[in-house]
Parts: C-alpha cells; sequence; structure tokens
C-alpha cells in the first residue's frame, strides 16, 4: 500500500509554550511535560480516526526551544492520506487536512474569543455543567442545551462528539497537566511565535471542570414534524359500523386493516340512510395521510372527501320452497 501526503494541507507546525512566573526559568516538571506530550499525541490522534476514520494517518513531531522566555515546544503535524482509497473520495468523504484537525481541537485558534468552534472551547463555555440535552441542527451543527440556567450553544457535530469522548478528555486533561500542576500560569497556543490562543488558570479550571464531569448525553435525533399527504385510495370497509356516531370507521386499505376517521363526511349518516354498512362496501376517496411519528407508530387516516361509492355484492335471499307433504296410505275398511 502506497502512501503519499496532502501537500502543503497535510503539514502544519505550531507552538505550545507554557507561561511560568519566572521568565527565565525554561525548566518544567519532567512528568508534567512527558504527559503533555503524550496528551497532544492522543488528542490529535483521536481527533484523526474520529473525523477520518482509516483514510488518513497522522505523526506528531515535537523538537524543544529553549531560546524564548517560557518554556516553548514546536511541534510538526505531517498528516498522510492513503493513494489508494484518494480517488474514491467524495466531497460528503473528505479528508479533514492537518489545519483542519488543528483547529477543531483549537491549539490554532478557537478558543479565545466569543465564537465557540474548538474542543478546548466548547470545555471552557460548558464550565463542568450538566447538559440537558442535545439535539441536531441542520446536517453538520448541534444546539446544546445546558440543564438549569437555559444556555444554548450551536456547535459543530464533530467537534461536540469529540469534546465529549472519554479518550479525547483524558488527553486533554493530560495536555494542561503543567497548568494543572501548578508548573506553568498560563499556556499559549502559538504560530510563528504569535499567539493565537490562550488558555489562563481560570480558563484550564473551567476546562478541567469539564473533563471532571466526563462525557455528557450522546445526541438526540431530531425526527422531524410529519407532514400530512393528501392521496386518492381505495378503501373497503372491513368492520361493519352500526353507530352513526362513531368517527372511526375500520377500512382495508392496500390488504392492510387501518382505522380512518370519517368525521368530516356524511359516510356514516348516508350508510344509515341505505340501511347499514357492509363488510367489503367499497369506498373511493380523497385521504389525509400523516406518517406515524415513532418509527414503530401507526400513521394517520382521515378522509377528507367521497369519490365515489360501490356497495358490496350481496348474496340474495331465495324463498324456500314448501316440503310437499307425503301421502299417506289409505288405511283399508275393515
Amino acid at each position: 500500500m502506497v502512501d503519499s501526503t496532502t501537500g502543503d494541507g497535510g503539514r502544519r507546525k505550531f507552538q505550545v509554550a507554557y507561561i511560568g512566573e519566572n521568565p527565565d526559568d525554561h525548566t518544567i516538571d519532567a512528568d508534567a511535560l512527558g504527559a503533555a506530550l503524550v496528551g497532544y499525541a492522543q488528542l490529535i490522534r483521536i481527533a484523526n480516526m474520529e473525523l477520518n476514520k482509516n483514510r488518513a494517518t497522522v505523526k506528531l513531531l515535537v523538537e524543544s526551544d529553549f531560546e524564548h522566555k517560557c518554556f516553548n515546544i514546536n511541534f510538526e503535524l505531517i498528516q498522510t492520506v492513503l493513494d489508494t482509497i484518494r480517488t474514491f473520495l467524495d466531497d460528503k468523504e473528505a479528508v479533514a487536512n492537518a489545519t483542519a484537525l488543528l483547529t477543531k481541537i483549537g491549539v490554532i485558534g478557537g478558543v479565545a474569543g466569543g465564537a465557540v468552534a474548538s474542543v478546548f472551547g466548547y470545555l471552557k463555555w460548558k464550565k463542568g455543567r450538566m447538559v440537558e440535552k442535545v439535539e441536531n441542527s441542520g446536517s453538520n451543527n448541534v444546539i446544546v442545551h445546558i440543564h438549569g440556567d437555559g444556555n444554548t450553544l450551536n456547535l459543530a457535530k464533530d467537534v461536540y462528539q469529540l469534546a465529549e469522548n472519554s479518550q479525547v478528555l483524558a488527553a486533554v486533561d493530560a495536555a494542561l497537566a503543567p497548568v494543572v500542576n501548578k508548573e506553568a500560569k498560563r499556556v499559549e497556543f502559538r504560530q510563528d511565535d504569535r499567539p493565537l490562543a490562550v488558555l489562563d488558570e481560570n480558563d484550564v479550571k473551567a476546562i478541567e471542570a469539564s473533563v471532571s464531569a466526563g462525557p455528557s448525553l450522546t445526541l438526540t435525533p431530531t425526527v422531524p414534524d410529519p407532514s400530512p399527504q393528501t392521496v386518492t385510495a381505495t378503501l373497503h370497509v372491513y368492520s361493519p359500523v352500526f353507530d352513526v356516531k362513531a368517527p372511526m370507521w375500520r377500512f382495508l386499505y392496500r390488504n392492510k386493516p387501518i382505522y380512518a376517521d370519517i368525521s368530516d363526511t356524511d359516510i356514516a349518516r348516508d350508510a344509515v340512510k341505505r340501511g347499514g354498512s357492509f363488510r367489503n362496501d367499497r369506498y373511493r376517496v380523497k385521504v389525509e395521510v400523516t406518517p406515524p411519528k415513532k418509527p414503530d407508530g401507526d400513521a394517520h387516516y382521515k378522509i377528507i372527501q367521497v369519490l365515489d361509492f360501490t356497495p358490496a355484492e350481496q348474496q340474495i335471499t331465495m324463498p324456500l320452497k314448501k316440503p310437499r307433504k307425503k301421502r299417506g296410505s289409505r288405511s283399508a275398511k275393515a
């Protein structure tokens, strides 16, 4: 199998700087640093797996830089797309490239400012609060409802799914370990030594609260409101009804028994005039069909107009012939 990088979109450099109280101190706890490095690697690997499945692989390279007045780490993300599947990808399966991955995570933007568009940004906004409901909003977004305070957030669906992934949460926790462990006061995500996003101690505290709370609810499928459709149908009486006030009659429709609302028609009154309804009476009608709200529910039928009526064939009752009297033998006279 041959691999191929995706050009400029397959490589992206970024920097993470842990800023402490003493700008001349370039040291950091080895355990905290090790956890952070592993955290970033896992975070990017899991995000790539969730977004790109088996269509691409990633490798994160790291180089430490001690020339800055902080503990600065240079990363380079290299993404590879498999040549053997590249030609089969359509727009819906387009690979989220290195830049898109880092943007959705939040290491090259999406944390600061009013708009929440990344994993770090969402976890910061959430602050460990309980999610009451999550519903789809269009094909690519979700609306997150916070319990109690009524706050809502419109967020990209894939960002939400990443942010509520337990493995991602563990990786985020590790990536922020230097700040959590008081080895640094803030973390800066940079490119070309220019800060793109900053997480201070309060931001990290909010994110850690969300990490500690664990994954929230899964997506609540949004069931579209069923819209009625008017169709022309042939119905046969399935169970004769003898109550003129009964609003629902049982018919046979497409060889299946259904209940249909006849309350807006003269079906019942006309049946009374004819002397009753009979099995297999045929109605040609316009009927309003409302699809079921649940997958296992039943559709609702309402007859809005009778186009034609044909009575069922009735068995003709033939008068029975009276039996002939048998001729009895005359008694012989004695």
